[in-house]
């Protein structure tokens, strides 16, 4: 259908890789599904993976700084990442956060006022997560995010001009970071919605598109092994066998583990077989194609909800249904066209970015 197709606009882009959406979109059921577990909806136990929402939001910050990574890597190789370009960058990612953001907001903050149990009590709370400066309940993740659009193309600016793509200097930079960053959030304690408390999970989607980019032939062997399904499978084993200790997932010492288990599940996703198969399956990669506004917006389904007191399976059917209809509702009406929206148009070909 011609209607189906709006939620897919990538599919003919050269360089989109279909299972990564099939991976975004795992990435936000296990948010979706955490939220009404931690609300009595739904059939997964306590200790299933598939209710680690927190889980879920680290699988999306390996997939975002790999996904625009292997993008401003391959403009510096090319040497067309000028003045034009970085207007570029800037305006989609502004117009692919803010615009929906916002909308979320006013939408708690209605929500909060017509009784339902949502954060977003005052309008100044709206200004404020706009400008950045708090994060409440799930939009933590917002300015933790953004603020690594920022960070990143310094980094790769760096390792493109300083070292110019040397290997060994870059893996020292990235070790250094990695170490300085955990090191400093110990001693400084910033606070939550600070990037440097998960700067280490971006870096590691961020070395995976390095290896991509940088190291085609080590990129080949790592995809193309038969190897590389059985550790992409062993990740999610360990990763299932993890969420049964429900407080050890979420402490900065388990960032690394956790980021590199994602990290493996990505390059695994690369490797025809039945994984990339999976995430290849069209209603998954829909979930994963309007993963954001999912994600902004099914906490106040949620709470609608459960305001009427149904059975929980008819609860639970309900929230996943409605959670399904407002999110194509917003993708297609708000999201989509701010994607087609391009204020500042880079001129070559092959420029756009793929998340």
């Amino acid at each position: 259908m011609d209607w189906l197709q709006a939620f897919f606009p990538n599919d003919q882009h050269p360089d989109h890789h279909k299972p990564l959406d099939g991976l975004r979109g795992l990435a936000v059921l296990l948010v979706v599904f955490g939220h009404g577990n931690n609300h009595g909806l739904g059939p997964f136990g306590d200790h299933s993976l598939l209710i680690r929402g927190k889980l879920g939001v680290y699988l999306f910050f390996v997939l975002s700084a790999y996904l625009l990574d292997r993008q401003i890597i391959k403009m510096f190789q090319q040497e067309r990442a000028g003045w034009d370009y970085w207007l570029y960058y800037i305006s989609r990612r502004i117009l692919r956060i803010f615009p929906l953001f916002f909308l979320a907001l006013v939408v708690f903050r209605l929500a909060n006022a017509s009784g339902l149990k949502v954060v977003v009590h005052e309008w100044e709370e709206v200004w404020q997560h706009l400008a950045l400066q708090r994060g409440d309940h799930i939009f933590w993740s917002i300015p933790v995010e953004f603020k690594y659009y920022l960070i990143s193309p310094i980094l790769l600016f760096i390792f493109h001009r300083l070292f110019r793509w040397n290997a060994y200097a870059i893996v020292i930079s990235l070790l250094t970071i990695m170490v300085g960053s955990h090191l400093f959030v110990l001693w400084w304690n910033p606070a939550g919605t600070s990037t440097l408390w998960f700067l280490n999970i971006f870096l590691l989607g961020t070395l995976v598109a390095l290896i991509e980019r940088l190291q085609p032939k080590l990129w080949s062997t790592l995809t193309q092994s038969r190897f590389t399904i059985y550790f992409g499978w062993a990740a999610l084993l360990v990763l299932s066998l993890w969420s049964w200790k429900a407080e050890n997932y979420t402490n900065i010492g388990t960032f690394i583990p956790a980021a590199s288990l994602w990290s493996i599940a990505l390059v695994a996703s690369f490797k025809t077989g039945l994984w990339a198969n999976i995430l290849s399956w069209k209603p998954l990669r829909w979930v994963g194609a309007v993963s954001f506004s999912m994600y902004l917006f099914h906490i106040p389904v949620l709470m609608w909800v459960k305001s009427f007191a149904l059975p929980s399976e008819i609860a639970w059917l309900s929230y996943l249904a409605l959670t399904a209809g407002v999110t194509a509702i917003t993708y297609l009406f708000v999201e989509r066209p701010l994607q087609n929206f391009k204020p500042f148009v880079h001129g070559s070909a092959g420029t756009k970015p793929t998340s």
